[in-house]
């Protein structure tokens, strides 16, 4: 058995600027594809990092639980369900660390479904100041369903890596400057050349978990990555296509995901997969190759196996 994206649904920038509001929406429009009502949720996992406001407390997965209705009044209902929601917070590796963690609850039996939600704003909740120079990440959030199946379709396991040196990326709250200003200020730094350190970095980790998968030798040839789509986060519009020329592999076999104005950071793999599988671009591969590496540096990569009719991947 092994863990599946069952659902997946965006949510595009609107005039709300609300990461609450992103995240929510986002899992309801996954609930609504995949024929579920809040009711069936048994987790919620909220990897969002830069919020509303900059609120820190209570838990944001707790507000965005509230938001969708996932079993409030559980002594009431009928089945008495009780569901449980967490903030996991790892930047753009946050999504594969959530699959991790579910994929575990759902190995264990203690949870039928697991709701990854993802949102990022700009603080001020005014979208005009997302994917900018002072504030590189996009307004969006994004959602995905996942659930344990039979068969040998689904993640396999999560590789990690971190290497010593700069964080490369530090997004911070500068109290003293912001002053009466502190909800709805952020600030963002990227070292020079952080994204060659993360180009760096991200084939290091492909050829780690190919290593770990396929052997030593197999990991440095660019065949054992025949049929497999690239889906990774993007620090920069063509951080896909060059890590696919890092590898050795044709521009077109990564995703880049199209429509968002800056980084979709915690959302970025979420955004590759729907628009892959919405665009038809599924079709031929037998299997996806997640990656993900941001801030830290941190980076986390993992093969998703497809089988059969790969339009039925997930709804």
């Amino acid at each position: 058995m092994a863990t599946v994206i069952t659902s997946t649904a965006l949510s595009p920038a609107d005039e709300t600027g609300s990461a609450i509001g992103y995240a929510a929406s986002a899992g309801r429009a996954c609930l609504r594809r995949a024929g579920l009502t809040p009711g069936d949720i048994d987790v919620l996992i909220n990897v969002g990092v830069y919020r509303d406001s900059n609120v820190s407390e209570p838990s944001v997965a707790a507000l965005i639980q509230k938001r969708i209705g996932i079993n409030l009044d559980y002594l009431h209902a009928a089945d008495r369900r009780a569901a449980f929601s967490f903030d996991l917070m790892n930047g753009a590796c946050g999504v594969l660390n959530a699959v991790q963690a579910g994929g575990s609850l759902l190995a264990a039996g203690s949870a039928r479904r697991v709701l990854v939600v993802s949102a990022d704003t700009h603080p001020s909740m005014d979208p005009a100041r997302a994917g900018t120079a002072e504030f590189p990440y996009a307004s969006t959030g994004a959602a995905l369903l996942l659930e344990r199946e039979h068969g040998t379709r689904g993640f396999g396991r999560v590789h990690h890596r971190s290497p010593r040196g700069a964080h490369g990326v530090n997004g911070y709250l500068p109290l003293y400057e912001a002053g009466s200003e502190g909800r709805s200020t952020i600030a963002v730094d990227r070292d020079g050349g952080v994204v060659e350190r993360m180009l760096d970095l991200a084939v290091d980790s492909v050829r780690g978990a190919l290593a770990a998968e396929y052997g030593t030798e197999a990991a440095q040839a660019p065949t054992v990555l025949d049929r497999t789509l690239l889906i990774t986060s993007q620090p920069s519009h063509d951080f896909a296509s060059r890590l696919s020329k890092r590898l050795g592999l044709a521009s077109d076999a990564a995703v880049t995901v199209e429509g968002l104005t800056g980084d979709p950071h915690t959302s970025a793999l979420t955004y590759g997969f729907t628009q892959a599988r919405d665009s038809g671009r599924l079709t031929g591969h037998d299997r996806i190759l997640f990656l993900a590496v941001g801030a830290g540096l941190s980076s986390a990569v993992s093969l998703y196996r497809l089988t059969g009719d790969t339009e039925g991947a997930a709804r």
